[in-house]
């Protein structure tokens, strides 16, 4: 037809519905009008010929009229939607009799629609985020509802509007047109679309501008069960720097990464330990499951992909068995050769410490390779947890059992403080084993009369096995250093308070290394470590230690932290079936613990294993993320404790006392329910 020109698929086409109509993407049937044919037929006959046109969907059909862009600055089109023949026609008039005006105007047809909005291919709002976010509206409806899907195409959030949009859209046609827009494009794209009752159709898409790329990007989960929780300054300068020297500068030199080579790999804010993004972009071209530790916008689209075919592990290489074997025998040297020295020989007594800071740095450059390349790429190919036994030391299942199967009648008897006297809630060597802690014991005893069950899936591949084996027996040289690093601090610092260097033994936790040696060998107080400060140093390291930090830090902003999500039901995948009510207790550290009461509805991320015990009070549990190492959801399978995991942001998103509702078999936790009257 003259003057109007239909714009099939073409790649080098003029306009944009004809080269994403070549790519893919459903275009709706699109036409190019002139402003001369317009201008040369009155209304009705403007409206005959457009009625003329291919009857793509009958009597019924509507009409978008792209009206040009909205300002100078712009990319996006306005558009118009109109729902008849004429409405069009008078629609164009207008468009072309205004000068200056277009010389040309794109109309596409559509049929009567039951839904429409816009789908934003990452989250438009959080940096964090790799979510797809679908905003939409049901026809009829006067609420615009929000859509929330995972990486795998999964809804994770969805909210409480009627008609529901998810019911009358299908998620399916969502997560395709999701998938069909992040890889035509390489920026984060917002789609317009509308749905017709059979199909979805792409109206337009442009950029997401409140998304830039960030130069620095920190992550606070990045390193496994390593840092899992607040560490105090003196940990913090021991173990970064072990793993800084002994693995990721040998690392970037080692492939070649000039920018890396004197670039810090750790920071710590909020009382916690980040790890630096750059790193793991780098590290990601040849260990894939390193593009999880990475910013979405620095993740190519085919990232996601690559997750998909991760390697197939070989086992240890035995010189880590007999390196481990070396370092434990050595720990055990030293051990009694650090009750042999005299109290007041100061030269001797740091010369100890040296040996176990050379201890570990040799040890963090075997757990260096464990946790950031061999142990990431191993959970991809389980679907559920590994067996609790594989994840625990034999110290730690034996302090489980016997919180699991004494009742409070029986500990004096079974001895329990001897079976405890190994266990530590956690690495840092302010951590006090369980045997001087009087109130962790008594938790323990009080877990009540849950027992464990079988322990299912107990086949593992021989390779898997052996890799989770060398990480239990490197975890556990891990907590015995970190215990004669204690025994020598408390040591220590009963010769500074004595000497009025420190105001309380704990002090010492609170140093940095540098500090630490000012005060020994030169027997001054930094300016850098006045009682004031040390004061500031334990109030904001306990504040940290109980309400979490953000996930990431990118650009100097957090993200992932608040509590402030108003989703009322989160959805996660289900792990162990129950249905289960109870107020709501996250679980930011090993300080929390304590915390805990029976039939709390715990909400985790990382954990360390020798929290178990602890755990298994919950009367359900909530993780984060779908991880099968982790000890948690492995407790959960083998105490039959309801649970749902891959709950993403779980930890930022609900409130302690928080009253939820937990279903395992659905994968759901309904939020704001009221508790049973008198329960």
């Amino acid at each position: 037809m003259s003057g109007i020109e239909v714009l099939g698929p073409d790649a080098i086409g003029a306009e944009n519905v004809q080269r994403w109509a070549a790519s893919g993407l459903p275009v709706p049937p699109s036409w190019r009008v002139s402003r001369e044919t317009v201008l040369a037929l009155q209304v009705d006959d403007l409206a005959r010929r457009l009625r003329a046109l291919p009857r793509m969907f009958g009597r019924q059909r509507r009409w978008v009229l792209h009206h040009g862009v909205m300002n100078p600055r712009s990319r996006r089109e306005s558009l118009l939607k109109l729902d008849s023949d004429q409405a069009l026609a008078r629609a164009l008039h207008q468009l072309f009799e205004h000068r200056p005006g277009p010389d040309h105007a794109i109309i596409q047809a559509l049929p009567d629609l039951q839904a429409a909005g816009v789908l934003f291919t990452r989250h438009p709002l959080r940096q964090d985020l790799p979510h797809m976010v679908v905003e939409g509206v049901p026809a009829g409806a006067g609420g615009r509802q929000r859509l929330v899907f995972d990486t795998d195409g999964r809804l994770v959030h969805h909210g409480d509007g009627s008609p529901a949009l998810d019911r009358i859209v299908p998620a399916e046609a969502l997560v395709t047109l999701g998938h069909l827009l992040r890889n035509q494009f390489d920026h984060p794209q917002a789609g317009e679309w509308v749905y017709d009752g059979e199909r979805i159709w792409l109206l337009q898409s442009l950029p997401v501008g409140s998304l830039p790329v960030p130069e620095e990007a920190w992550n606070r989960r990045a390193g496994g069960a390593l840092f899992n929780q607040a560490l105090t300054p003196l940990w913090y300068t021991l173990e970064g720097r072990w793993l800084k020297t002994a693995f990721w500068w040998p690392l970037a030199r080692r492939h070649g990464w000039k920018e890396l080579e004197n670039v810090e790999p750790y920071r710590r804010q909020h009382s916690h330990l980040y790890s630096n993004g750059l790193y793991f972009r780098r590290l990601a071209e040849t260990w894939p499951a390193a593009w999880l530790q990475v910013p979405p916008a620095w993740q190519p689209p085919e990232s996601l992909d690559d997750l998909t075919t991760r390697r197939r592990p070989s086992p240890p290489r035995r010189r880590w068995l007999w390196t481990l074997a070396v370092l434990e025998r050595r720990l055990k040297q030293l051990h009694l050769k650090q009750e042999r020295v005299v109290n007041s020989d100061r030269d001797a007594l740091w010369h100890q410490l040296i040996a176990l800071d050379r201890i570990g740095e040799r040890l963090a450059r075997l757990e260096g390779r464990l946790c950031y390349l061999w142990l990431p790429e191993l959970p991809e190919s389980h679907d559920q947890p590994f067996p609790l036994t594989s994840l625990l030391t034999a110290s730690e299942l034996r302090a489980l059992d016997q919180a699991l199967n004494l009742g409070k009648r029986d500990v004096k008897d079974a001895g329990q403080g001897a079976v405890l006297a190994t266990l530590r809630p956690g690495d840092d060597p302010v951590h006090a084993p369980v045997q001087d802690s009087p109130s962790l014991q008594a938790v323990l005893e009080a877990v009540g009369e849950r027992r464990r069950r079988h322990d299912p899936g107990d086949r593992l591949d021989p390779a898997v096995a052996a890799w989770l084996s060398l990480a239990k027996r490197a975890r556990a040289l891990r907590q015995a250093l970190a215990q004669q690093l204690r025994e020598w601090l408390v040591h220590a610092a009963g010769e500074l308070v004595s000497q009025e260097l420190l105001a309380h033994p704990d002090d010492i936790h609170f140093l940095y290394f540098d500090e630490l040696w000012t005060l020994w060998m030169q027997r001054r107080i930094p300016k850098s470590a006045a009682g004031r400060i040390i004061a500031q140093r334990k109030v904001r390291y306990l504040e940290d230690a109980l309400v979490g930090a953000p996930d990431w830090k990118m650009d100097r902003i957090g993200y992932g932290f608040g509590g402030n999500t108003a989703e009322p039901l989160l959805l996660g995948l289900p792990l162990v079936a129950g249905r289960v009510e109870g107020p709501v207790r996250r679980l930011c550290s090993a300080w929390a613990l304590n915390n805990i009461q029976p039939g709390d509805v715990l909400v985790v991320d990382e954990v360390d294993a020798a929290w178990t015990p602890w755990l298994a009070r919950a009367g359900a549990l909530i993780l984060s993320r779908r991880d099968p190492a982790n000890p948690a959801a492995s407790l959960a399978r083998a105490c039959g404790i309801p649970a749902v995991w891959g709950l993403a942001d779980a930890l930022h998103g609900v409130r302690d006392e928080e009253w939820v509702t937990l279903d395992g078999a659905a994968g759901t936790v309904a939020r704001n329910t009221s508790p049973v009257p008198g329960g």
